[in-house]
């Protein structure tokens, strides 16, 4: 496929269209409850019967009027404000409207369409991020004027607050000002992939809709981080002479009190324990594009480690288990957003687990049962 397709063709085509719903959310001490995303990650119709008990025990909520819903979460010294209602799946005319940035296992998100289908249950929403419009913060704003409707802390310490919207103009105006979005997933590849199947194989039916959050990257951010990468199996020189070759990218010598100073957002930093290189990649292309297409080509998916901090990845330099297992580590820049939007504009996909946006919410806070 040419690069420049990539995005498009895994995307929602437009113009985005976003609806109310009737969120359903667990009671606040089973929010962020490790034993409930577990039984919500399982594919068993067992799940049906405890989501109805759950219901029966008031450990469950439903709101039987259709809404909008501001939801704000607080995790570790972040506040995260966003819009949640469902997003129209069906394919438009325009031009894409949902954008993804990773590559995604495709058994893996057939898998999940299989479990939200036999639990009828969207368990978390997509976390969408844009740059927001003046009119879209004015709506929110308003929304968000008076007290929230629900305050609570969860299990994992998160807190969370809600704004039911149900007053018809304030929807409209929600409505509106998000109408033609262009937004990038943040957090769900795998799901917008198993949504986009169950529209295809169930048409006409509730698996028309996705339940998404919207979040604008200019009011309220997601942080990103960097995933650091860990290889085993692998010696220092087969990645050193790919870098060499790499035509985007120039190797140099760094020592050891060098690495982590290296580190910019055109250059990533490769060790072996005894020797390090600082590799300088070409503008106009992210880092772990390099990483992936040129020097880990051939590398096994299941020999690749990810890390979300530079000295967790360097920690496991060496096995504890086989000390003569040669391993590299690469620690790779944070991608920015607007640098990741630029990519995606440009129709590229990037690899798996190339950002992390945090924080998340809790699983539970917003589910939709359909």
């Amino acid at each position: 496929m040419d690069p420049a397709d990539e995005t498009a063709a895994h995307a929602v085509r437009g113009p985005f269209r976003l609806a109310p719903f009737g969120a359903t959310r667990l009671s606040p001490a089973r929010v962020g409850d490790p034993a409930s995303a577990r039984l919500l990650a399982r594919p068993h119709r067992a799940v049906t019967e405890r989501i109805q008990r759950w219901r029966r025990l008031g450990n469950l909520t439903q709101d039987d009027a259709p809404a909008l819903y501001v939801h704000e979460y607080s995790s570790q010294g972040l506040t995260v404000r966003a819009v949640v209602g469902l997003a129209d799946l069906v394919p438009g005319t325009g031009t894409p409207a949902i954008r993804p940035h990773e590559h995604v296992d495709r058994r893996q998100a057939v898998e999940l369409a299989g479990r939200m289908r036999a639990m009828r249950v969207n368990p978390a929403p997509l976390l969408l991020v844009h740059r927001g419009t003046a009119e879209a913060r004015t709506a929110i704003d308003d929304a968000t004027d008076a007290a929230p409707d629900t305050d609570f802390v969860d299990r994992a310490g998160q807190r969370h607050q809600y704004w039911r919207v149900t007053d018809p103009d304030l929807q409209a105006r929600l409505v509106a000002a998000h109408h033609g979005a262009d937004l990038v997933v943040a957090d769900g590849h795998h799901r917008l992939a198993a949504y986009q199947q169950l529209q295809r194989t169930e048409p006409g039916t509730g698996w028309e809709h996705g339940l998404v959050m919207i979040v604008d990257q200019t009011s309220t951010p997601l942080f990103l981080g960097a995933i650091h990468r860990v290889v085993r199996g692998i010696d220092a020189a087969a990645l050193v002479d790919a870098a060499r070759v790499a035509p985007t990218a120039r190797l140099r010598d760094l020592t050891a009190e060098q690495q982590l100073r290296a580190l910019g957002p055109q250059t990533m930093v490769v060790t072996d324990g005894e020797r390090s290189w600082a590799v300088d990649v070409d503008e106009g292309v992210l880092p772990v594009e390099v990483l992936h297409r040129d020097l880990l080509s051939v590398v096994p998916d299941h020999t690749i480690e990810h890390h979300h901090s530079a000295e967790s990845a360097l920690a496991r330099l060496v096995s504890p288990a086989r000390q003569d297992e040669p391993r590299l580590v690469v620690l790779v820049p944070t991608v920015g957003y607007d640098a990741l939007a630029r990519t995606v504009a440009a129709g590229r996909l990037l690899p798996e687990k190339a950002t992390s946006f945090q924080p998340k919410p809790s699983i539970g806070a917003m589910m939709r049962v359909l």
